[in-house]
């Protein structure tokens, strides 16, 4: 059984190793459209759909909250977020390549990803669905960012929403719980 998962945690962090080595030049969040951005929180960032990066040599990647493992695992992909979406079903896009949480990772080269896997079961623990709950990003600077499929309200923690959090330091990681290895 820990053979098969580990097959899996390699087979999805291959593509998302294609961002080693690369420098982020823009992010773009995409969330339903509430008339305001929702995201801007001070500890952390929540989106009510998904990120895109694309990189200095203008590549797109990114990240959202699918149903390839289970429903709400975190989801990535190489290519425009508008494969999944578009801003006429009611998406908004802001850039948030400004934003101060962003701003000392623009530039920096990634230098190293991680995904944690967390399982799910109903009845049988021997039974177990596992899938992608978090992916870190190091940068060369010792920078990281934490990309979550779960949504922090009143506090709480609430794993397999419709929601990505993006946390940009290891304190607060861990006050929520994210990056915590599971499986492996």
């Amino acid at each position: 059984m820990k053979k098969t998962i580990e097959i899996e945690i390699n087979k999805y962090e291959k593509p998302i190793r294609e961002l080693v080595g690369k420098s982020i030049a823009e992010v773009n969040y995409y969330e339903i459209d509430y008339g305001e951005p929702m995201w801007n929180e001070i500890e952390y960032h929540t989106l009510d759909y998904g990120i895109e990066l694309v990189t200095s040599d203008k590549l797109n990647f990114y990240f959202v909250w699918g149903n390839e493992y289970t429903q709400y695992d975190l989801k990535f992909r190489n290519g425009t977020i508008s494969a999944e979406f578009s801003t006429e079903n009611g998406a908004k896009k802001y850039n948030a390549t400004n934003n101060q949480k962003w701003t000392e990772l623009i530039g920096a080269k990634i230098s190293g990803i991680e995904s944690c896997w967390s399982y799910w079961s109903l009845i049988n623990e021997d039974k177990r669905n596992y899938y992608p709950q978090d992916v870190r990003l190091e940068f060369e600077n010792g920078k990281e960012v934490w990309i979550s499929a779960l949504e922090i309200r009143d506090g709480r923690i609430i794993g397999m929403q419709d929601h990505l959090t993006l946390v940009f330091d290891k304190k607060t990681a861990e006050k929520y719980k994210i990056g915590i290895k599971n499986v492996v």
